[in-house]
């Protein structure tokens, strides 16, 4: 009797040590995770971890079990998602624990701000459309102009129009971003070297002669094709246009399965721009409107996937890495 109501009294403890625990991660509404020392199980975590585990219950289990790791100190994989990890020891009962909490990357903006960032660029481009389209139509009727001087204010007008008109069918290629995704199942596997070197002979070859490919697996790469080409094809041509890294070499690395670096040389991203540059109409390049890294972002996060800023320094240089969903783990 003695022995049974000692277990009690020790459960009892437990739950509240437990308690007590969560209350230190229950302010977030990031997935955070306590992990026991030494053995490596999950003690406890917070609503938004145990709400995304669904049915599951991660309380008990190895974290590798509930959390993909892409490697020591890079980005980890849960919920569908990628995620920053942070970690911090805490001592609590005389025991230590880990705190992990999973940060979503802040300069991604989220589903419903995308959602009014392209309903207003719908407004605008309604609203635009049709008053550049009637100066347009007012041009072509003055084309046969005779007078030297106003020719050359014509074609400078011109140039306008068309200059705004290419700003527009860039503003319509986010605002339709959802064309370039297929219905193709996420378990499609690709040739992405051959679909890299596609994409680069559609450079001039100045520029196709700078840029190097490395393959290091020789496995398939876990993504659909159609869609890889085009975030590979946005990721590449913002490399090449980096406004502080013309004329630099670029590498395109196959680094694994499902992770692709792009590497260019140049200044690093400024930190006011590195903060927000998923965002549209965040750039450092004159006459762009920062929407391709915002469309790549948009494409990849329908496949579970992300494109991640993982160096950014004068030594290493600016190299954007697309991680897709992680292969099934043993």
């Amino acid at each position: 009797m003695e022995l049974k109501q000692t277990r009690m009294d020790n459960r009892k403890i437990n739950d509240q040590s437990r308690k007590g625990l969560r209350s230190l991660i229950s302010e977030t509404e990031n997935p955070v995770f306590l992990i026991e020392h030494p053995s490596g199980l999950i003690y406890g975590a917070n609503d938004a971890a145990i709400s995304a585990c669904g049915a599951y219950s991660p309380i008990g289990e190895p974290l590798k079990n509930v959390i993909y790791s892409e490697a020591q100190n890079g980005p980890v994989f849960f919920d569908g998602r990628w995620f920053y990890p942070k970690q911090e020891l805490i001592s609590w009962n005389n025991k230590t624990y880990t705190k992990l909490v999973l940060e979503h990357p802040s300069s991604m903006p989220d589903e419903a701000t995308l959602f009014t960032i392209r309903n207003m660029i719908a407004v605008l481009l309604h609203r635009l459309r049709s008053p550049m389209t009637g100066m347009q139509g007012y041009l072509d009727m003055v084309e046969n102009v005779t007078d030297e001087r106003d020719q050359r204010k014509l074609s400078k007008v011109s140039e306008g129009l068309d200059y705004l008109f290419e700003i527009m069918d860039e503003l319509e290629l986010l605002h339709h971003a959802d064309a370039f995704i297929t219905n193709k199942p996420d378990t499609d596997e690709s040739d992405a070297e051959s679909i890299i070197r596609e994409i680069l002979y559609t450079f001039e070859p100045d520029i196709r002669n700078r840029i190097s490919v490395v393959n290091r697996t020789e496995s398939g790469f876990q993504f659909n094709a159609a869609e890889l080409k085009q975030i590979l094809t946005l990721l590449i041509t913002n490399a090449i246009e980096h406004s502080s890294g013309a004329d630099q070499p670029v590498l395109v690395e196959i680094e694994a399965a499902n992770k692709i670096n792009i590497t260019n040389g140049g200044t690093p991203v400024p930190d006011d721009i590195a903060s927000n540059l998923y965002f549209p109409f965040v750039t450092s390049k004159a006459n762009n409107l920062g929407i391709g890294l915002s469309l790549a972002q948009i494409i990849a996060s329908r496949r579970q996937a992300a494109i991640l800023l993982t160096e950014n320094s004068n030594e290493g240089g600016i190299t954007f890495s697309l991680y897709c969903s992680p292969l099934p783990m043993d």
